[in-house]
């Protein structure tokens, strides 16, 4: 029996792939996450039905989001990357030795879990002592952020920052 995974693109256009089995499925609270085995692709993890990478092309992403605002950008010593939760941007990250810390805020654990237990090529970006990860809404840090540098500017008092590893 072959299974396959298929995901619709567009109205005319649908991504199919045959699996040799699914390794992984569960709801988190954010969203649904499978991960398959296939021949072409090896591991590929699907987050709400959408093919978000797989062994074999993930590094196109997360080099091309990497060294391009690396090689224009003077001088990086702090990087926030909201989302992340696979470590790849991490992983890519911690090639530069210059960089001093790396805060990773991703909201859904399990997402940072299963990419840890399937995938974990890609998320050894998490275990370099310069990343930290923050399990919240990037936005909702982004937000709070804002606040404190708004509080100090005007001499208020502070909150803590919060970070999960």
């Amino acid at each position: 029996m072959e299974i396959w995974f298929s995901q619709m693109d567009t109205e005319n256009v649908k991504t199919s792939v045959r699996v040799d089995k699914q390794l992984f499925s569960k709801q988190s609270e954010y969203q649904r996450i499978d991960v398959f085995e296939s021949r072409e692709f090896g591991r590929m993890i699907v987050l709400d039905g959408e093919i978000i990478f797989s062994e074999a092309d993930e590094f196109i992403y997360n080099e091309m989001v990497v060294h391009v605002p690396m090689a224009v950008h003077p001088q990086v010593k702090n990087v926030l990357i909201i989302g992340g939760g696979d470590g790849g941007v991490a992983k890519v990250l911690t090639q530069y030795p210059e960089i001093e810390s790396i805060d990773v805020v991703e909201p859904d654990e399990m997402f940072i879990e299963v990419s840890r237990e399937f995938f974990p090529e890609t998320a050894k970006g998490f275990d370099d002592d310069r990343v930290k990860i923050t399990n919240m809404d990037g936005l909702r840090r982004q937000r709070g952020a804002q606040r404190i540098a708004h509080q100090e500017d005007h001499g208020e008092a502070t909150g803590s920052r919060h970070r999960v590893r």
